[in-house]
Parts: structure tokens; sequence; C-alpha cells
């Protein structure tokens, strides 16, 4: 199986560059090795930075083992409790049923019953500067997260980009030939093109 040096560029930028002797290939190459070797780094980062912010939670927060959402973990950085102490967000969810439905004392219950934090999911820090420790370590996930978009889209307009130049390159790649070749007894122009 013969691949066009398109094809290869498309695949992995700069192997199709080589293929024709474009030099410059390489250094597509060398980039290309140094995203993926980005992104596998950021990846392993973020699962790492991800269970220490989860086991931080276990042991300052108390939150009974389990796999959480990403909301979830986001309310475990902005509340000091689940609960309705102050500071606690079910104390917010009873403040904003008071202010949403002042005059209605049954709508303000159900409001709480539908939003307050059940007791399966009920956390208490130990100390204020113990979930805002939690807060920077969350933070650190969600930066690696972002840093590792980037590189992927870098990657996509790395491979797009390899692909646009080898097309600006196709007559280096592209050759057609022309031939006379004879078809029931008459002559007929044939064109052969190699990619």
């Amino acid at each position: 199986l013969t691949l066009s040096p398109l094809l290869k560029s498309a695949i992995l930028p700069g192997w199709g560059h080589v293929s024709i002797d474009r030099n410059y290939g390489y250094g597509m190459l060398t980039a290309e090795a140094l995203l993926w070797s980005g992104r596998f780094y950021n990846s392993n980062e973020q699962d790492l930075r991800r269970k220490e912010a989860y086991e931080y939670a276990l042991k300052f927060a108390h939150v009974y083992p389990g796999s959480y959402s990403e909301d979830y973990l986001k309310l475990l950085s902005r509340y000091d409790t689940s609960g309705f102490e102050a500071g606690g967000y079910n104390a917010m969810i009873r403040q904003t049923a008071l202010d949403t439905y002042p005059d209605n004392p049954a709508l303000q219950q159900d409001f709480i019953n539908d939003n307050a934090m059940p007791d399966s999911l009920s956390w208490a820090w130990d100390s204020y500067t113990l979930r805002r420790n939690y807060s920077t370590k969350r933070k650190e996930v969600l930066e690696l997260k972002d840093q590792a978009q980037l590189i992927t889209g870098i990657i996509i307009a790395n491979h797009v980009l390899s692909s646009i130049d080898m097309l600006r390159l196709r007559k280096k790649w592209v050759s057609v030939r022309p031939s006379i070749q004879y078809y029931k007894n008459s002559p007929s122009l044939f064109l052969s093109a190699r990619f």
C-alpha cells in the first residue's frame, strides 16, 4: 500500500514533506512528537492532581468515598459544609427559597426538598483554610484540563497546516503522464496521475 504525500502529512505532519525531500518536514515531525509528549504528560498530571484533590476531600471534608460530578466537586470548594449551618450549601438553598417564595412556605419547602444536598453527599471541612487549599488544588486540575484542550487544538492545527502546505507543494509530488492507446482500433489520449 503506497500512501500519497498528502495523506502521509495528514496522518503525521512532516512525513509527506520528508518523503519529497523537504527537510523542514523533520521540524514538523519533531513538533508533533513534542506536542504528543506534552499531551501525555498533561494527562498524567491531571490524573495525579485530581486524585490528590479527591483524597484531600476525603480526609479533611469527610466526603464519603465514591465517584462525583464536576458540579459536586465545585460545590466542595465553595461551601464549608453541605448543611444548614452558616456557610453551608443547604443554608444557601434555604435562603434562596425564602427569597424566591417569601410568602409561600409550601413552595419554600418544595424548593428545599428539590435542591438540598442529601446526607449521602454531605461534607464538612475541618477549617476554612483547608477548604481554600482544596479550592487551589481543584483550580490546578482545571488549568491542566484547559492546557490539554489547547495542546489538542495545536495538534489538530499542525495536521491541517501540514496538509495545506503539502497541497501547496503538489507539483513536487503529483506526476501526470499522457499516453496514447488504441481502443477498438481508434487512438485515444489517456492521462494518468500519480499522487
